[in-house]
C-alpha cells in the first residue's frame, strides 16, 4: 500500500529543514529507507489491494511540530522560522494548532498494464512528492518478481530543488507454501540542481544461508 511510504511523516517533513543541499539529500535518504519499514503486520505475504479504475484513496496525517527536526540556520544566513511563513495563516484553518498536516491521494490509473499514481504534500512546509509506478510481474519458479517501473519526484519549493528517485523490485518467495516478501535491486536518488546523488542497494537473501532484508 503506497500510503505506507508515509509511515514516518515527521522524517519526511524534516527534509526541507536541512541547512545545505548535502544535509537535505542525507535526510531524504534516511526518510526513503524508513518508507519500506512499515507494511502489513506479520511475515506472511497477502494479496495486495486492487482498486477499480477511477477509485481514489485519500488520507492525511497530523504531525506535531515538536516531532519535526527544526529548521537549521546555515552560514549563508538565517532561514525562515517554522510556522512563520506566508502560508501559515492560510493553513491555520486546516491544521490543528501545533501540528502540520500531510495530505495523500492515490489512484489506479491503468489496469493493463497496472499503473498507480500517488501524490503527497504539506503546504506549510512547501514540499510535495508525486510518483507513478507500473508493477510489472513475472514468474520465477517458486517466486514472483515485481519490477517497480517508474519514478517519483520530491519537490522542495523553498529551495527550488527536485529529487528524482526510483523504487526497488519486490519478490514473493515460496508462493506454494508459506509466502514471504523481500526487496531487491539498486535504486537511485538524484538532485540535478545540487549535483548530489545517492545509490541504495537492497540485497536479496542468498539461496543457501545469508540474512534477509539487508
Amino acid at each position: 500500500m503506497y500510503a505506507n511510504f508515509m509511515a514516518h511523516p515527521d522524517m519526511f517533513l524534516s527534509i526541507t529543514a536541512g541547512a545545505t543541499a548535502e544535509d537535505r539529500i542525507i535526510r531524504f535518504v534516511e526518510y526513503y529507507l524508513t518508507a519500506f519499514h512499515e507494511g502489513r503486520k506479520g511475515a506472511v505475504a497477502k494479496k495486495p489491494y486492487n482498486p477499480v479504475l477511477g477509485e481514489t484513496f485519500h488520507c492525511s496525517w497530523e504531525v506535531p511540530r515538536d516531532k519535526v527536526k527544526p529548521l537549521v540556520r546555515s552560514n549563508q544566513g538565517p532561514t525562515r522560522e517554522s510556522g512563520r511563513g506566508s502560508n501559515n495563516s492560510q493553513q491555520g484553518e486546516d491544521s490543528p494548532e501545533g501540528s502540520y498536516r500531510v495530505r495523500f491521494v492515490a489512484e489506479q490509473v491503468s489496469h493493463h498494464p497496472p499503473v498507480s499514481g500517488f501524490y503527497c504534500e504539506c503546504r506549510e512546509r512547501q514540499m510535495c512528492v508525486n510518483a507513478h509506478v507500473w508493477t510489472k510481474s513475472k514468474f520465477m519458479g517458486m517466486s514472483v518478481g515485481v519490477s517497480m517501473v517508474g519514478e517519483g519526484v520530491l519537490c522542495l519549493l523553498e529551495h527550488d530543488e527536485e529529487y528524482i528517485f526510483t523504487l526497488p523490485c519486490a519478490y514473493a518467495r515460496s508462493i506454494l507454501t508459506v509466502p514471504w516478501v523481500e526487496l531487491g535491486g539498486k535504486v537511485s536518488i538524484n538532485c540535478i540542481k545540487s549535483g548530489y546523488s545517492a545509490t541504495v542497494t537492497f540485497h536479496t537473501k542468498p539461496f543457501y544461508g545469508g540474512k534477509v532484508h539487508r
